[in-house]
This record gives C-alpha cells, structure tokens and sequence, in this order.
C-alpha cells in the first residue's frame, strides 16, 4: 500500500509540474487588429504587447499605409499563454487633410510630421490561448 501511495504522489507531482511547464512555454499566439475597418484613413499603426506583470515589451508592429490600410493585420508571435496589455497606436489622416489633398490632387497620402494626423492610442487587456485572439480598437470596445 505505501508503495502504490509513492507512485501515486510521484505521478501526480509530475502531472503538476509538467503543467506548470507547458503554460510557461511559448505557444504560437495570432493577433488579429481590424484596422481599416475601423479606422479607413489610416498611415500608420503600431502595436506592442507586454505581459501584465512585466514592464517591458515582449514584442509589437509598426505599419505604415501609403494606400488605405487592409480590413485587418494578422501578427504572429511565439508567447507563453497568459494575460497581456496591449498598446496601439493609429494615426489617421483628418478629414480635412484629405479634402486639402483631394483639392491639390494627390494621389497618395504620406505620413510626416508636418501634417496634421489624428492620433489615437488604445490599451487592451487580452488573455491569450494559443491560436488566434481579436483585438477590439473599436471606442468603447473591450476585449
């Protein structure tokens, strides 16, 4: 009896312990952000993801749209499951921007610094399984 109690502990500790192990693993984790969907005058878009406990970033995206920006971008990344804080950062054209350009005849908008974008910087909280994960940049949207 004292023997099959043994194994028994042995065999649930390292049931335990190996989960703890495959939660720290990284796991192939796809963000998905429905950028031109909700902002279709964007120039650029960047995003950076942090573990909630951590200070630093784990990694992150900067985009920049000469055309209008695609309905969606998918970032791949190798991260252990877990709670994350992600910050984005769209700048769009105003809408007053792209009646100056309309009038002048542009075809293309450029980002510079000289030009009056609009600015918009969101943070979610996401929890991230493995496999894909929305991130909401809707106002008011949560995630």
């Amino acid at each position: 009896m004292r023997r099959l109690a043994t194994r028994a502990v042995v065999v649930f500790g390292a049931v335990w312990l190996g989960g703890i192990v495959m939660r720290s693993l990284p796991h192939d984790q796809v963000l998905l952000f429905p950028v031109g969907s909700v902002f279709p005058n964007a120039t650029r878009f960047s995003a950076s993801w942090r573990e909630a406990r951590d200070k630093e970033s784990r990694g992150g995206v900067t985009l920049t749209f000469t055309t209008s920006p695609p309905l969606q971008i998918r970032e791949h990344a190798s991260l252990p499951n877990g709670d994350y804080v992600v910050s984005i950062e769209v700048t769009a054209e105003s809408r007053d921007q792209i009646a100056k350009d309309s009038q002048i005849g542009a075809q293309t908008p450029q980002v510079s610094s000289g030009r009056g974008g609009v600015q918009t910087n969101i943070e979610r909280r996401v929890t991230l399984a493995g496999g894909e994960t929305t991130i909401a940049l809707a106002a008011g949207a949560s995630e």
